[in-house]
């Protein structure tokens, strides 16, 4: 039997379709990629607060602070050197007015050392899990952090990871925060 040429295309392309259907549904399209993907794993805040309860003893659940760090990464437009001091006044943790709901407020400077921006800030987050860590009740919290010149309209906003864990008679927040 003496094979045409179009019988041997036609064959041909009834093995190459039979291959790639048995292929293409584990292929790895990704290793043809020429384009890297940036890892946005690395926070672009960090905070640690230190609360207390609140010097009015009429705001009962209510913690103002009393040691605050706060530091931006250098991809900040608001701390471009990473080298900015700042300054949280009037920061309070209101008391929860739904269950495992807080915020805090207050107003933060940001000193360049060439300039100072005054801000408004507002963190507002939910727990999402208690763990108990070395004999502590730690609340895992999830929420969003807002800066601006209003706290109604802020220009920067975080999505923020953290705890909340009991400190003495008052609290702990330690959070990270992506943009």
């Amino acid at each position: 039997m003496q094979l045409t040429y179009w019988t041997f295309v036609f064959l041909t392309s009834i093995a190459m379709m039979s291959i790639l259907t048995l292929i293409l549904p584990s292929f790895n399209w990704n290793t043809f990629s020429h384009t890297e993907t940036k890892d946005n794993t690395q926070p672009e805040l960090a905070a640690k607060v230190q609360l207390v309860p609140h010097e009015n003893e009429f705001l009962h659940d209510y913690y103002q602070v009393s040691d605050f760090v706060f530091v931006l990464s250098n991809s900040s437009q608001l701390c471009p050197s990473g080298n900015c001091k700042y300054k949280l006044e009037d920061g309070t943790m209101q008391a929860e007015s739904i269950s495992d709901q807080r915020s805090l407020a207050g107003r933060i400077t940001i000193d360049t050392g060439e300039s100072k921006k005054a801000m408004e800030l507002r963190a507002s987050w939910k727990t999402v899990e208690e763990i108990e860590k070395n004999g502590e009740n730690v609340k895992v919290i999830k929420g969003i952090l807002k800066l601006g010149i209003s706290q109604f309209r802020p220009e920067n906003e975080y999505q923020i990871n953290g705890t909340l864990s009991t400190a003495g008679d008052g609290y702990l927040l330690e959070i990270k925060g992506l943009r």
